[in-house]
Formats: C-alpha cells, structure tokens, sequence
C-alpha cells in the first residue's frame, strides 16, 4: 500500500512540474504507446509501457499490484465495502473475460494495419520526450471522476476484488501473457498443508491452494504477486522463486483424452471466435483510419494468443452457452451506444473507451442476472439473494428496474449512435463525392490543357481549322476554359466565320464579365462585322473596366476619326498613352 501511495505522489509530482513549467516529459502512461504504433512517434509512455512488458516477462506480473493506480483505486474501494460489511466475491462472465485480450490488440496492435498497408513501415518516424499539452490525451474531471467510480467502486462492488482487471483493462491482458513467459513466480515447499489462507486473502481472484497443489507455483495470469499469499501462509511454505514458466506447465495427458478434449471444447471455440469477431467489427466500426474490414484478421490473431496463452485457473459456476451468447450480445450493444456518446448534457466530452467497457460489463451483468431470474428458483448476486425458492426477492426486483433503466439508456445513446453515423457516412460520402469530382475535373483540366496547346501551335503555324477543331476540343473538356474560348472566338473570325466568333466571345464575357481583354476583343471582332455601334459598346464597357486599356481606346479613336470627331480620337489615344 505504501509503494503504491508513493506513486501517486510520484505522478502528482509529474503534474505539478507541468503546470509550473508549462511543458515536462510525456505521460509515463501506457495508453501513450498508440502513439507508437499508429504513427510511430516514440515518446516516454512507450518506452515505459516496454519496460512493464520486458520486466513481466521475467519476473511476473508485478506491475498491476504494485504500480498501477486503479489497482490501487480497486483495492481502495474493497477496503470501504469491507469496513461496511460488504466482502466482493469474482463472479464468472464467460466469454467476457476474452474483453481486455481484445481491446489490447484494437488498441495497440490493430493501428499497425494502415501503415502495413500503405507501406508507412513500422519504425520510429520521430522522437517525442517533451510536451505542452501534457493532458491532452487524459479526460476532463467529470468523466475521471465517473471512470473512477465505474471502474473502481461499481465493478468491485458486482465482480470482485480486480473486477476492471479481469473485464476491462486492455494493459493487464499483455501482462497475463508476459506472465506466462516469467520464469520468477511464486513457488510451493513440501510443508504447504492445503489450508487455503493463501486463497483468502488473495485479491486477485486466484485459487492460490489448487494452484500450488496441481502445478507446484501459481501459474494463474491473474496473480499479480502482492505477495499477501506469502506472507499469511503459517508453514512459510510459500516463496518467490526460479522455475519453469508457466506455459510450460502441463499435466500429461494420453492423447485420445487431449483429442476428446478438442473435440468437445470446439463448440466453445466457435462461440469464441464468433464473439472476437463481433467485437472487433463493433470497435472498429466508424474509427477513421481503422476499417471494420480488417476484424476477420484481428479476430483470428486474438484466438491465436487465447489459445497459445490460455492461463490454468480452472473457474466453475460459469454461464452456459446460452448465458454466454446473452452476455455477449448485451455487452457489445452496450460498447457500440455508449461509446463516444455525449452521457453528460451539461459538457461535450464523449465517453472514452475504457469507461464504456466498463458501463457495457456492468450492462451485461444487468442483463445476465434478469435472465437468470426468469429461468431459476435460485439466483444470488454477491450476498444478496434476487430469486429464493422460486420467488424474486426486493433485491432482485430492485436489480430488473436498474436493468431496465439501463437499457433504456443504452436504446437512447444507441440511437443517438445509429443517427450520427449516419450523418457522418453522409457527409464522408458527400465528401468522397466530392473528392471524386474535383478530381474528375482536374484530369479533364489537364487534357483540356493540352488540346490547348495543341491549338496554340497549329494557330502559329497557319492551320486555322486545325486550331479550331483543337479548341473546341478543350472547350468540350473544359467549358470554363477562357483562354481557349477566347482563342476559338479569333480562330472563327480569322476565318471570316464572325456570327460564331462574336457568340464564343458574349459567352466568355457571361462567365466573366469583368474581363476588360474580352470586351475589347469582342469590340474588334464586331467591327471587322461592321457592327461598329456593337463595337462601340464592347470598347466602352472595357474601358469602364480598366480606363487606360489600349485596345479599346485604340478602337474607339478609330471611329472618333471616321465621324469626323477629331477631339475625340486625341483624347481617346491621349488616355491609352496614360
């Protein structure tokens, strides 16, 4: 308890030195590691997180019992409902044990995928030690508070002594596996007489007198090497030693019984696999760059670590199959609604995602418990009985109105849920649009670009028709393209075609009007038509535009001079001169 005070004062040391300096070394949070992984930025929380992993591998799973701050949260909590008479016991949730497995690898595994595939490569892109927005990453008061509560109070309270641990905590999941690999764990001597003072008073859940009868060490993930075993046991039979690993450990079995036992665990291995894959596809969906594509593979690697790692406590009193399609099915509707949902309408912070497994584990154990009570003539919760003798107790009436509650809540925030995602795919696929079509009209751009060109030169050249029919090849690609309209308007007068010339050159002037170039160039083409009062127009437009534009006031003198108005045709070329 001392050690893990200490490290609180540790970490309130850490912030304090933000806050006055303004900056310090990133979090030494485990969570910072995605960092790493998604855009490989290597910064303090990774190489911390590394270190608790290396370290777990050969001396144990120490870490969580003395390091980790909602262990000490959990253990806190146990500590008050024991001083109000209130002693949590583990409840079996099945398959939803597999959830912190899972969200460890969506977590820190599956943000790999796009840089594999988009050929990123895994290495370190930059360094990362120092930062300004130190909580930027860590919820705001009211969602730690409540993250607190649901993950400290509430989950011991219903599941046990570690009930975050063994549901939720994706950190713990790496840990169990690290643990697996430690060739330091605690060991038995030949004085253990199977008291069972060890399991007692063991925190983690563990069956700590089966587990040194069978394997002659705790090879259980769960242990989390407080070592309060050790020090209750009256024989001092118990010790930290070297030894085999516990994935080494395993009873001999002839293989006709391994086979039958295959055989008969593959209809849970199904319902396993199904419940991964549905997981992943709900974790996944609407993630950014993370595609619910990739859950088959996610999936199939999560199975792979369950079986290759599958731990040795043995737990009875499980749901059946049955129980366990209910659980799962309550907890992943659950983890969809609620997460990233607005729960608190006075402030805009969503629910992060630890939080929401732990509502969503607390949902599904509503859940569970109500169809329980239907079905059973005797169900209890920790040590209130909710069904007794066939009859459902004020206990178990009060759980189906918190349940009901709940699953009004989760409809609601699911809703909210289904109505945003579909405003986001909305707007993605508006955007996607979009995208597509700006990127449509930049490859037409680009050939009507060259067709351009391909007229410029047959125009300097001599081969008018040539110019032409290339022009309006760049029109039909580009109608927007003025410097070739303009171009088509010359070609067409050139080529004494003026009704066509004079029409391309309004057109022009109707998409820019404020083009004083064009107006002075539609004044010349009307006048080689002999529209001259057109052509009078069309200049004094361009010079309304620009005052001093040669051209126009070229033309202008021009027919000052043949109306005999000589004043005129001085001042107009005076003002070109200007």
């Amino acid at each position: 308890m001392l050690f893990l005070i200490a490290i609180h004062v540790a970490i309130a040391l850490h912030v304090a030195h933000w806050a006055a300096a303004g900056s310090t070394l990133t979090p030494l949070e485990p969570s910072e590691s995605i960092e790493l992984t998604a855009k490989g930025v290597l910064n303090a929380g990774a190489i911390f997180f590394g270190l608790a992993i290396l370290s777990t591998a050969l001396f144990g799973r120490f870490f969580c019992g003395w390091a980790c701050h909602l262990v000490a949260i959990q253990d806190g909590c146990r500590w008050l409902l024991e001083k109000l008479g209130l002693r949590p016991r583990p409840v079996n949730l099945g398959l939803l044990g597999l959830v912190p497995l899972v969200v460890f690898v969506y977590m820190f595994l599956a943000p790999l995928l796009p840089r594999i595939e988009q050929g990123l490569g895994l290495g370190i892109a930059h360094r990362e030690f120092m930062t300004e927005g130190f909580w930027d990453t860590f919820p705001g008061l009211e969602m730690a508070l409540l993250t607190f509560l649901v993950a400290g109070f509430l989950m011991v309270w219903f599941l046990g002594a570690k009930g975050f641990c063994a549901y939720a905590c994706p950190y713990g999941a790496v840990f169990g596996i690290a643990d697996q690999l430690a060739p330091v764990r605690i060991r038995v001597t030949d004085a253990c007489e199977g008291c069972g003072h060890c399991t007692a008073v063991c925190t983690s859940n563990v069956r700590v007198h089966q587990e040194v009868r069978d394997w002659k060490a705790i090879v259980d993930p769960g242990c989390m090497k407080c070592l309060d075993c050790v020090s209750v046991c009256p024989k001092d039979a118990l010790y930290v030693g070297f030894g085999a690993p516990a994935i080494t450990t395993r009873r001999a079995q002839p293989v006709q019984r391994l086979a039958a036992g295959l055989v008969a665990r593959l209809p849970r291995l199904v319902l396993t696999a199904a419940f991964l894959w549905s997981a992943f596809a709900v974790l996944l969906s609407g993630q950014g760059t993370l595609e619910g594509r990739w859950a088959s593979e996610l999936a199939g690697l999560s199975l792979a670590l369950a079986l290759l790692f599958p731990g040795k406590s043995e737990r009875r009193g499980g749901p059946t199959p049955a129980e366990d399609i209910v659980l799962a099915g309550a907890f992943l509707a659950a983890v969809f609604a609620l997460r990233g949902y607005q729960l608190l309408p006075w402030q805009e912070e969503r629910v992060p995602l630890l939080l929401a497994l732990g509502l969503a584990v607390l949902f599904a154990l509503a859940v569970h418990l109500c169809v329980r009570m239907l079905g059973r003539s005797e169900v209890a919760l920790q040590a209130w009985d909710l069904v007794r003798a066939g009859k459902v107790t004020a206990a178990g009436r009060t759980v189906g109105l918190v349940a009901l509650a709940f699953t009004g809540l989760v409809a609601l925030a699911a809703r909210a849920q289904v109505s945003e995602g579909r405003e986001e795919r909305s707007e993605r696929e508006a955007r996607e649009q979009r995208a597509a079509q700006e990127r449509e009209l930049a490859a037409a751009r680009e050939a009507a670009r060259s067709d351009y060109e391909r007229g410029v030169r047959a125009a300097q050249a001599g081969r008018l028709e040539d110019a032409a029919a290339a022009f309006e090849a760049a029109l039909a690609r580009d109608s927007d393209f003025r410097e070739a309209r303009e171009n088509l308007a010359g070609m067409y007068c050139a080529l004494g075609r003026f009704e066509l010339g004079i029409s391309h050159y309004r057109e022009a002037l109707a998409r820019h009007p404020e083009d004083a170039d064009t107006h002075a160039l539609l004044g010349q083409a009307c006048a080689q038509h002999n529209d001259f009062a057109a052509a009078e127009a069309a200049w004094q437009a361009a010079i309304a535009i620009e005052p001093a534009h040669r051209g126009a006031r070229e033309g202008l003198a021009i027919l000052c001079e043949e109306r005999g108005d000589a004043a005129g045709a001085r001042a107009h070329r005076a003002a070109a001169h200007r």
